[in-house]
């Protein structure tokens, strides 16, 4: 009897251990998948969200722009590149970004520079969201104007005649943009940025940060 009662214990607890077990293991494969769905979003071209590089003056709920934005908006547009670090999309968007603009950093980097495009000065600021401080971080979701919430994200701040007034003018790009090859993501970017330097040229006498 004793035996047979020492046994159904035994029993029970390696139910119980393996039960416990199950449930571990299914949370972390949970907050795994759930991590993985979110990243692969932007890098499958079936689900990458149309990109639209219309240029707009409202951020995300009317927020003023951030003051790196409005100040480095003084020597010309900015470009903020949004990333973090497991995302399949900005692995085929990192070295597509360091060619253009030629510079070099690491994808864990807080990094900005001011760098020469096309006579130009642009200020390119590098925010990888699982490395940053909260401006930057919360001027991920200002910009984020199609409410796509996925990585990568590109912005580029340049400058706009609004009614008498010069303001920030800014569009928002996703993920590897929606073109098929590494040659059209590029040349999609160098047009936009293009324009922007236009625009900025345009319309930077009237501009006043404050």
């Amino acid at each position: 009897m004793k035996k047979s009662f020492v046994l159904q214990i035994a029993a029970l607890l390696i139910v119980s251990g393996l039960f416990v077990g199950m449930l571990f293991a299914t949370n972390v494969y949970e907050d795994t998948q759930s991590r993985i769905v979110e990243v692969l979003c932007l890098s499958c071209i079936k689900l990458e969200p149309k990109t639209i590089k219309e240029f707009t003056f409202n951020t995300v709920d009317n927020a003023p722009h951030p003051y790196f934005v409005t100040e480095n908006l003084t020597k010309g547009p900015v470009f903020l590149d949004y990333s973090e670090d497991v995302c399949a999309g900005c692995e085929i968007m990192f070295p597509i970004i360091k060619q253009l603009f030629n510079i070099e950093f690491g994808k864990q980097d807080m990094f900005s520079e001011t760098v020469t495009f096309d006579h130009a000065n642009i200020t390119f600021i590098y925010v990888n969201l699982d490395h940053t401080i909260d401006a930057l971080e919360n001027s991920f979701f200002l910009y984020d104007k199609d409410g796509i919430d996925g990585l990568p994200m590109f912005t580029i701040v340049t400058l706009g005649y609004d009614h008498g007034i010069v303001r920030p003018y800014y569009t928002t790009l996703y993920g590897t943009l929606n073109v098929p090859t590494d040659a059209n993501r590029a040349s999609l970017l160098r047009e936009i940025l293009l324009e922007s330097i236009e625009m900025y040229h345009q319309n930077k006498a009237g501009y006043h940060p404050h």
